[in-house]
C-alpha cells in the first residue's frame, strides 16, 4: 500500500519572479514535519505557510527540519525565518551552503567571477551592474541562514524511511531531489518542469582553484541518469505534475540539441562573443534577463565545444567563438 497520500502535502505560494508561484512540500514523518523548500522571504509566502499550518492543526514547533533543494531565493528565502520560529534544522547539499549562509569570502569570489566572465565574453560595461543587482535580490528575498547538516546522493531523508536524496546538478550545481522508490515519486524541485525548460545557470566553482563548471553539460548527464531510474511521476516546484518524466527528458535533450544547432548556424556568419549570440537568440529580453540568456547561450557553446563543432578564439582578452571548420 502506498504511504504517500497519508504523509505528503503541497502548498502553493506566490513569488515576485517570472517563474510564477512555487510549490513547497510537506512530509509528515516520524518526528514531525519536514518542509521541502520555503518560498521567498515575502509576507504573502509566510502568510500562506501560517494558514497551511492552521488548516492542518499544527504549529512551527512541529516542523522538524527544512530541506532546501537548492539555493535560489524562491526556494530558500524563508529558511532563516522558519528555522528561528520553529527550531527546525536546515539541510541542503554542501555546495549550497555558502550561498544560503551568505559566506562573505565566497560571495566576494562570486561577484569577482562574474565581473571577469562577463567582461571576457563581451558584456558591455554598463550591464555589469547585473552582478550587484543579484546581491540586492538575495538581500531582499532571503535572509542568511545557518545550514545544520548536508545531504548527499543516496542519503536517507532523516525521519522518512523510504525517501532518498538524489543529487541532480545542472539547474544549479548543488541541486537535490527527493525520491520515494516504493511509489516511483520524485519531488524534483527545479530539476525538471513540465511547462518550461529549467535553465542551467552559470555558477562559479566553490574555490578559485577549480575550473568553471559547465552546467548544461552536467545537466544533460544528469537528465540521462535520471531517465534510467524507475520514476513514474515528478512533483516539481513549479507548474503541473509530470506523468511522463522520461518522455519530457528526451524532449528537453532534443530541444537543447536544436538550440545548439541554431547557434552553430549563426556562427557560420563569423566569430561572435557569447553576449552577441545571446542578443541574436533572445532579442526581446537579452538586456532585461541578461544572466539567464547569457547562461543559456554559454551553456550551449560549451555543448558545441564538447562535440567539436565550435572553437574559442581569444583576442585582446575577449573570447569569441567560431565554427570549427573556419
Amino acid at each position: 500500500m502506498s504511504i504517500i497520500p497519508s504523509i505528503l502535502e503541497c502548498l502553493t505560494v506566490p513569488t515576485p519572479f517570472n517563474v510564477g508561484p512555487i510549490h513547497i512540500f510537506w512530509l509528515k514523518g516520524e518526528d514531525g514535519w519536514t518542509l521541502v523548500d520555503t518560498g521567498p522571504k515575502t509576507s504573502d509566502a509566510l502568510s500562506g505557510i501560517e494558514r497551511f499550518m492552521q488548516t492542518h492543526k499544527f504549529g512551527f514547533e512541529d516542523i522538524a527540519r527544512i530541506v532546501l533543494t537548492h539555493q535560489h531565493v524562491d526556494h530558500s528565502g524563508l529558511a532563516a525565518v522558519i528555522a528561528e520560529k520553529s527550531g527546525a534544522s536546515i539541510l541542503a547539499h554542501e555546495g549550497a551552503v555558502p550561498y544560503i549562509e551568505r559566506d562573505s569570502a565566497f560571495m566576494n569570489w562570486h561577484h569577482e567571477f562574474f565581473h571577469r566572465l562577463y567582461r571576457e565574453n563581451g558584456v558591455p560595461e554598463e550591464m555589469l551592474s547585473t552582478v550587484e543587482r543579484f546581491q540586492e535580490m538575495m538581500d531582499m528575498y532571503a535572509d542568511p541562514a545557518f545550514v545544520h547538516g548536508t545531504l548527499a546522493d543516496g542519503d536517507e531523508l532523516p525521519g522518512h524511511p523510504g525517501w532518498k536524496v538524489v543529487y541532480t546538478p545542472g539547474h544549479t550545481q548543488n541541486h537535490i531531489a527527493l525520491y520515494c522508490e516504493e511509489d516511483g515519486l520524485m519531488l524534483s524541485g527545479d530539476f525538471l518542469i513540465q511547462e518550461i525548460s529549467s535553465n542551467a545557470f552559470i555558477e562559479p566553482a566553490l574555490t578559485r582553484e577549480e575550473e568553471r563548471p559547465k552546467p548544461l553539460l552536467v545537466y544533460r548527464d544528469t537528465l540521462c541518469r535520471i531517465a534510467s531510474m524507475p520514476i513514474q511521476r515528478m512533483l516539481s516546484a513549479h507548474g503541473s505534475e509530470i506523468n511522463d518524466p522520461k518522455g519530457l527528458i528526451q524532449l528537453r535533450l532534443q530541444r537543447q540539441e536544436e538550440r545548439a544547432t541554431r547557434i552553430a548556424a549563426l556562427l557560420e556568419e563569423g566569430p561572435l562573443t557569447a553576449f552577441e549570440l545571446s542578443a541574436r537568440l533572445f532579442p526581446k529580453v537579452y538586456k532585461k534577463e541578461m544572466p539567464l540568456t547569457f547562461s543559456e547561450t554559454l551553456g550551449h557553446l560549451d555543448l558545441l565545444e564538447r562535440t567539436e563543432r565550435v572553437q574559442r578564439i581569444v583576442c585582446d582578452g575577449i573570447v569569441r567563438y567560431q565554427c570549427q571548420n573556419k
